[in-house]
């Protein structure tokens, strides 16, 4: 078993750190369908991968924020084709913000807040390496906090269309060892999100065979370095 784990913790370095020079990553989340989705902190990047599934649905995200800290959050869509035109609004609800315009917000929204709106804009498209996927950009916020205290993102299709997006936030690549034996389910999920769903387990199957292969070689390669041992020292 330690060796099974070893061989994978090699194979998941190889991946995350040497076979992608230079490319960029977030720690993926799937947020919470019951109620607001907590982010932890507005400096390391995660990514949220979300399902606009009703009309009506409002996607509220939260975080405590301080006077003078950078918020960085964006907008992307998956690349899957009849998602090409598809957009949403995001609105940043919090102390010290412009009067909200309540027409222009969703109908279910915190009360008593000031509020800036980011309607859906063009934005652009990238490769995300780690998990071999695509999108399309839409629009960002880079915006310095006027307050304390507790603040608000809000993402809704003012038109009611459904559809699934991502929203990103913080720049800060954060992956802890653990990460690395997380990342194969992470890598899963993302690709079922993309409706990929022979293409995930044909890629899972190849991964896991590799990882088989290597245990097995690792083991006769053991048996044989004790065989020739025993025979040496008759």
């Amino acid at each position: 078993m330690k060796t099974l784990q070893a061989l994978i913790g090699i194979v998941l370095v190889t991946i995350l750190f040497f076979a992608v020079p230079g490319a960029s990553a977030h720690r993926p989340g799937w947020g919470n369908d019951s109620g607001a989705t907590q982010i932890e902190n507005l400096s390391t990047s995660f990514a949220f991968y979300r399902d606009l599934k009703a009309p009506a649905q409002v996607d509220v995200y939260t975080f405590q924020g301080q006077v003078g800290e950078h918020l960085h959050a964006g907008i992307s869509i998956p690349a899957i084709s009849r998602l090409e035109s598809y957009g949403v609004n995001m609105a940043l609800m919090g102390p010290g913000l412009p009067e909200a315009d309540h027409e222009s917000l969703p109908a279910d929204h915190p009360e008593g807040l000031g509020a800036i709106i980011i309607p859906n804009t063009p934005g652009k498209d990238f490769f995300e390496p780690f998990t071999l996927t695509s999108y399309w950009g839409r629009q960002r916020i880079e915006f310095n906090l006027p307050a304390s205290g507790t603040y608000y993102l809000l993402v809704w299709n003012p038109s009611g269309a459904t559809g699934k997006y991502v929203m990103d936030t913080g720049e800060a690549e954060v992956f802890s060892p653990g990460d690395l034996l997380r990342f194969p389910v992470w890598w899963v999920r993302v690709h079922a999100f993309f409706g990929q769903g022979m293409l995930m387990l044909a890629s899972l199957l190849f991964f896991l065979g590799g990882i088989g292969t290597l245990f097995v070689l690792a083991r006769r390669r053991a048996k044989l370095v004790t065989t020739n041992i025993r025979r040496n020292t008759v």
